[in-house]
């Protein structure tokens, strides 16, 4: 694992299939195929989470990407949830945290751009959504969405 100057910060090197937030803190989880993993940069090591696979016979959709159905903020407190099918095809699994947070933001499914990424998971390359502002360790407090009950 490399910075942005090229210099190498590890020899151990985390999945790098797909991002969730997942855990509560603003770092994103690795997700690879049903295997939920937090990589922790100070002992340049991962531990898992969660294993998808274990539960209601879940599994990816494609072998060949080891892709989720699809990872999205569903359920509403900014971090996502994601579905998987079940191995014979008869069940859509959803998965949620039970991890508390303390970080409040507003729900992911009302920036313009995070919604965008959810349809492109469903209708072009199944890769992880991403907001339209940045969401992670640091951050700023994102400006609030001008949100209308009709």
């Amino acid at each position: 694992m490399y910075d942005c100057k090229g210099i190498q910060i590890a020899a151990n090197r985390p999945s790098m299939n797909f991002g969730i937030w997942w855990y509560g803190d603003l770092s994103r989880e690795l997700l690879d195929g049903t295997k939920l993993d937090k990589w922790d940069y100070s002992r340049n090591a991962t531990s898992r989470l969660f294993t998808f696979y274990q539960h209601a016979g879940a599994t990816d959709s494609n072998s060949s990407n080891a892709n989720p159905a699809l990872v999205a903020d569903l359920l509403g407190d900014w971090r996502e949830e994601t579905i998987y099918r079940s191995y014979d095809n008869t069940k859509l699994l959803l998965f949620t945290t039970v991890i508390p947070t303390n970080t409040r933001i507003y729900t992911l499914m009302h920036d313009p751009q995070y919604r965008v990424a959810i349809a492109w998971q469903n209708s072009a390359y199944n890769q992880p959504p991403h907001p339209g502002f940045y969401l992670g360790t640091n951050m700023s407090t994102p400006h609030q969405p001008n949100i209308v009950l009709v």
